[in-house]
């Protein structure tokens, strides 16, 4: 009967597939969503793949829920639509195995069925397009499998950022991990001026400056002292300024408080923007963190209430926490912050120093998106969260981009001085550490240059609200500047 049932799913599927899709892609007044620069990227693979280069045959797009991982693969089904209708099959891993009660491995031998060709005997290129791939714990043989029986088959898979961790070094041979972010402002400011312009034709577009953005990270990252970042900072500075030209200063606030968030660029009305970022985060909670770790109903209740007392914090002693929340252990409260980290709600950090202060330290906590933090610390303070922490959504953003350029898949070179008045970053790369401070204002150089001495490290950074300067070691660094990184 299983079979069955699946056979009818994939029936359905193949044949309301495209209407389905089409309201992942678009506003209710039917307006199509912008593509990403993702979008992009996953497009040229399929192309080359297309034009026969039939090596990278799967793509896997792991991510924070509402980053748009759904909106991407409706995107990139409904483009091939039209030219390969026939040999395209969407289908949703999580109503596949928590509706269906069933997996891939059947899924595609139904497919094979009403097809009536064997994925082995394929003549022709196929398109299959996997959304939330993770719900089926046999994920990774599942793409072993397919990439080995044929070199006509197109795979575009979604899932949770854990599934980027727990791909193993065979299954990496055979699949290309494009991890799907939270937009940076550049991005967000084209889609925004995009949409602006659809409605008001004066809006010019604002595209992101050719080659600034890496050459302010080899700059910012890979000089040789605080002179040489600050000589080469001054020769960008018409281009920063040209490319601010025409933004209003309130887009860096709104920015940080929710527009990370693809979701928040065609909602007006911030309310609702909060009220999903808040459905966002009670769907990672019970759908994803359900899959990765073994909590009872009492610990997943209680996760919003750890979040929250996380958001109004800096660094978090897990032992203080665990005080502070009744009925759950020391081990499930590390548990649970593993498990958010892998979701990618969280970015852990840790003390920069000996193994054993990482373990006897308490570490800093920051969300992957300050819309998170903001949605939730809104619940409690209204209003006034936004100023009153306005430096941690500034740090939150500085830990995105560290994050995105800099963290690996086993390790991460991003730490913090544990030490009173200590950096809020230290940046440990293999020939240079740098000591990076933020502050909303004008900030002091003082924490970076006291972390700097302390590592040895080659120059300091504090990310703030104050013009481009020099003092000592250290550059300040507007804040304009950082987020065009």
């Amino acid at each position: 009967m299983n079979n069955i049932q699946v056979n009818r799913y994939l029936q359905n599927q193949l044949n309301r597939a495209p209407a389905l899709l089409r309201t992942y892609t678009q506003d209710e007044q039917g307006n199509k969503y912008l593509t990403r620069n993702m979008y992009i990227r996953v497009q040229k693979l399929i192309n080359d793949f297309i034009a026969g280069e039939k090596e990278v045959r799967i793509v896997s797009v792991p991510g924070l829920r509402g980053v748009g991982k759904t909106t991407l693969l409706a995107q990139l089904y409904l483009t091939y639509f039209p030219r390969f209708a026939k040999d395209m099959l969407y289908v949703s891993a999580d109503q596949v195995v928590n509706e269906l009660g069933s997996d891939l491995y059947t899924v595609l031998e139904e497919y094979q069925k009403i097809t009536g060709v064997a994925i082995e005997k394929l003549d022709h290129d196929v398109f299959l397009f996997i959304d939330e791939i993770h719900f089926d714990k046999k994920w990774t043989a599942v793409l072993k499998t397919l990439y080995d029986r044929s070199k006509r088959v197109f795979v575009v898979c979604t899932g949770s950022s854990a599934l980027f961790l727990q791909s193993t070094t065979d299954l990496a041979r055979r699949v290309v991990f494009e991890k799907l972010y939270p937009m940076n402002f550049t991005e967000y400011m084209l889609l925004k001026t995009r949409y602006d312009s659809f409605k008001d034709k004066t809006v010019q577009v604002k595209f992101p400056v050719k080659g600034l953005k890496e050459a302010l990270k080899q700059t910012l990252m890979y000089s040789n002292s605080a002179d040489e970042c600050y000589t080469q900072l001054l020769k960008f500075q018409s281009q920063v300024k040209k490319y601010w030209f025409g933004i209003e200063t309130l887009e860096i606030d709104r920015y940080l408080r929710y527009s990370t968030m693809p979701y928040a660029l065609t909602i007006k009305d911030e309310q609702r923007v909060y009220t999903l970022t808040n459905q966002q985060i009670d769907r990672v909670v019970e759908r994803d963190l359900p899959e990765l770790g073994k909590f009872d109903n009492a610990t997943l209740a209680a996760i919003k209430n750890i979040l929250l007392m996380i958001a109004g914090s800096g660094e978090v002693s897990i032992t203080s926490l665990a005080k502070g929340l009744q009925g759950i252990s020391l081990v499930t409260l590390v548990n649970v912050l593993e498990a958010l980290e892998k979701a990618e709600v969280l970015i852990r950090v840790y003390p920069y120093g000996s193994t054993y202060k990482k373990v006897r330290k308490p570490s800093k906590y920051h969300f992957m998106t300050p819309a998170v933090r903001h949605a939730l610390l809104t619940i409690v303070e209204g209003e006034n969260a936004f100023l009153s922490h306005k430096g941690m959504y500034m740090e939150d953003v500085i830990a995105l981009v560290l994050y995105r350029e800099f963290a690996q898949k086993l390790s991460s070179p991003i730490f913090y001085d544990s030490a009173a008045g200590g950096a809020d970053f230290v940046l440990s790369l293999p020939e240079r550490k740098i000591a990076i401070e933020v502050g909303y204002g004008k900030k002091p150089t003082g924490q970076a240059e006291a972390t700097l001495q302390k590592i040895g490290g080659k120059y300091g950074l504090v990310i703030c609200n104050s013009e481009l300067a020099i003092e000592g070691n250290v550059v300040k660094v507007p804040l304009e500047y950082f987020l065009l990184m």
